[in-house]
């Protein structure tokens, strides 16, 4: 048993030269002198360095929520804040998916009755609160047939052609005064606002509980796109702009959940 220990122990003790040479000329660059000792003990000290490295980026960074280990530990709060923002991002995915849709539907003008609300009430997405201000209640016009949602009356004036889908008119003339003042329905943010041939100067307005509200035929627009809008804020000038009119006034739509619905079902004109 000596011996053979001995014989380890000088194996161990071995020195060893390693040597880089150029191909072409032989010429040596590099000599390093290695003892197995000193390798296994480099070795050794290299994986303690990574495992320490990796233990470091799982207990203290992001990675944490990706792998996480025996030691975390996270309170129920954590964990429902956690589930929150989940929760949060599939809405605000599900939000940027309708409003694409409404906003390919009402800038092609195709047509689009297949997608009309009908009688039956279409499957509703929640929407997180956004905590908009709430406008004045004298100056909201409240629907008699839907009690849930406030709406401004975008313009005053008399409806001179209605909702309908026979004739794919998805939404409402109302006639005014050239250059009257047109008032957002709601808090918003404005998702589009410039020219389209058919419907002139156009603005689409994102409110919460995944309305879109449309105005057409504007003589002039009064908010650029990505601007949030309050009820009851100015946003554009009735006019008479585009190939789809005949005189001044607004043509306004009203979507929920990607579906056109009649705006008179929401507001008391």
């Amino acid at each position: 048993m000596g011996s053979f220990r001995r014989k380890i122990a000088n194996k161990f003790k071995n020195r060893y030269r390693l040597i880089l040479r150029r191909d072409d000329n032989l010429e040596e660059r590099v000599s390093i002198i290695l003892e197995p000792l000193n390798f296994v003990l480099i070795l050794c000290g290299g994986g303690l360095l990574m495992g320490s490295l990796v233990y470091f980026l799982l207990a203290y960074t992001p990675l944490n929520y990706i792998f996480p280990t025996k030691s975390a530990k996270y309170s129920s709060q954590e964990q429902y804040k956690m589930i929150q923002k989940i929760d949060s991002i599939e809405i605000y995915l599900e939000q940027i998916k309708i409003q694409s849709e409404v906003l390919g539907k009402v800038l092609s003008g195709d047509e689009l009755s297949m997608d009309v609300e009908n009688n039956s009430s279409p499957k509703e997405v929640q929407a997180p609160d956004v905590s908009l201000k709430e406008p004045s209640k004298k100056n909201i016009q409240r629907s008699t047939k839907t009690t849930n949602y406030s709406f401004f009356i975008p313009v005053s004036g008399v409806i001179s052609d209605s909702f309908n889908i026979q004739r794919n008119h998805l939404g409402i003339d109302i006639v005014a005064k050239s250059k009257e003042v047109i008032k957002a329905i709601q808090n918003g943010s404005v998702v589009f606002s410039g020219w389209t041939s058919k419907g002139g100067h156009t603005m689409i307005i994102q409110h919460s509980n995944n309305f879109i509200s449309v105005y057409k035929h504007n003589a002039v627009l009064l908010k650029k796109t990505g601007t949030f809008v309050s009820a009851g804020d100015a946003v554009a000038l009735v006019g008479n702009t585009g190939e789809l009119t005949s005189g001044p006034h607004l043509h306004f739509e009203l979507w929920k959940n990607g579906l056109a619905v009649n705006p008179c079902n929401y507001l008391n004109f």
